[in-house]
């Protein structure tokens, strides 16, 4: 007879029983992906946030260069509407609308320029003070920009330049440059006046990305053919002028 010969398993004990069995079955422990938190990296989190942040600031800098312009291709339309005797606004929902044809003949630029200066109208153009007068008229007539956009072409600006305007029924008007000041509007105040005087204003340093500042730059022109008169843009102290009078723009 064939004889049976008994070979008896190796022992094992109960923990290293489970550990085959959690190989079988689940897979080496030791390979086993690490936990979540120990490949989290501060740094690298923060670096992303800071670029997306970064991007986000572009584009929105961006964004208010682009509306700033595209506004004026809508704003030129609106001004040929209202120079054919038709007023209309730039956009159905407008609060505002095209008085004046600013142009910077010496840096071949012109801009429409919308009523009021309202921080909404500035958006889009430069705005006419409600408290200027009209071209032609005797007084300070007030146009203000920002100096991001429309207004930046200031800075490249020079005393005894030309400035020109024309209104809605095509009168042009000429101004000679004969000034230029940084002025704080904390301090000093700009002077209405009892001749024709033109203001172009806007924040200043042109640099400067933060809006809260009192400075302002200032161009004052006058009309060609009566360019001798010249005053203080503005002062803490009465014009030399007797029809002068401190007036807020």
């Amino acid at each position: 007879m064939a004889k049976l010969i008994y070979k008896p398993m190796l022992s094992l004990d109960k923990n290293q029983l489970r550990e085959q069995i959690d190989k079988a079955f689940v897979g080496d422990s030791s390979k086993q992906q690490q936990p979540a938190t120990k490949g989290f990296k501060p740094l690298k989190i923060l670096r992303n946030t800071c670029l997306i942040l970064a991007l986000w600031f572009i584009g929105s800098g961006l964004f208010i260069h682009v509306k700033a312009y595209a506004a004026q291709f809508l704003l030129t339309q609106a001004w040929q509407a209202t120079e054919q005797g038709k007023p209309q606004k730039p956009w159905p929902w407008a609060d505002t609308w095209p008085v004046i044809k600013l142009q910077f003949p010496s840096l071949n630029t012109q801009q429409i320029v919308l009523a009021g200066d309202s921080g909404q109208a500035l958006a889009f153009g430069p705005g006419l003070s409600s408290a200027s007068v009209a071209p032609g008229q005797a007084g300070t007539m007030v146009i203000s920009g920002h100096r991001d956009t429309h207004f930046s072409v200031l800075q490249h600006l020079n005393p005894s330049e030309t400035i020109m305007l024309e209104n809605a029924q095509g009168e042009q008007f000429n101004y000679q440059i004969v000034n230029i000041e940084v002025i704080d509007i904390n301090r000093q105040q700009v002077q209405q006046t009892d001749y024709q005087r033109l203001l172009l204003v806007t924040c200043y340093p042109f640099e400067q990305q933060h809006s809260d500042t009192s400075l302002r730059y200032v161009i004052e022109a006058l009309p060609i053919e009566n360019n001798q008169q010249q005053g203080y843009i503005a002062s803490n102290q009465p014009s030399k002028y007797s029809g002068s009078r401190p007036v807020h723009f």
